[in-house]
């Protein structure tokens, strides 16, 4: 059963990454050449959340290749009514098999980068519409959101 649990996370969390595609990306390295922070789009969901996406890095990190570091993406859209925030370990992925619809580049001392990044900590926030509400109801909606906002927190291992 619980199996069933984390499969029906799993898939709700690819719908939500699938629904918004472009995320903000933020890594942790511990490093003079630290990864630039970037709005990125995703390039493919694998079903056990793992995130494939392109980022553009300076040529100096090519010694990155290969060994993970942990990062975050932050996927939010004004016209949706949530955003999400995930945490995970990723890897610059190196010769990777690519859809033909899609070339990577590079030019001086700049290249974009495959990313993958296993997710090991997502949050989800829905937002409430408040239009339409007076100012008191607004302000108790500021407070409700804050701390009985819908929000689900998932870890994986």
């Amino acid at each position: 059963m619980d199996q069933e649990i984390v499969d029906e996370n799993l898939k709700f969390l690819k719908e939500k990454i699938n629904s918004i595609k472009v995320a903000l990306f933020r890594s942790e390295i511990d490093s003079e050449l630290e990864l630039p922070n970037n709005i990125i789009k995703t390039y493919k969901v694998e079903d056990d959340v793992t995130v494939w996406f392109f980022t553009t890095l300076n040529v100096y990190h090519k010694a990155l290749s290969g060994k993970p570091f942990f990062a975050h993406l932050y996927f939010y859209k004004k016209e949706a009514d949530f955003h999400l925030q995930l945490s995970g370990k990723a890897v610059i992925v190196e010769n990777a098999d690519l859809d033909s619809n899609f070339s990577t580049f590079s030019t001086g001392t700049y290249a974009v980068a495959l990313i993958k990044m296993k997710i090991l900590h997502a949050e989800f926030n829905e937002k409430r519409d408040s239009t339409n509400i007076s100012w008191p109801k607004k302000i108790k909606s500021v407070f409700n959101q804050l701390f009985l906002a819908p929000h689900r927190i998932y870890h994986f291992s």
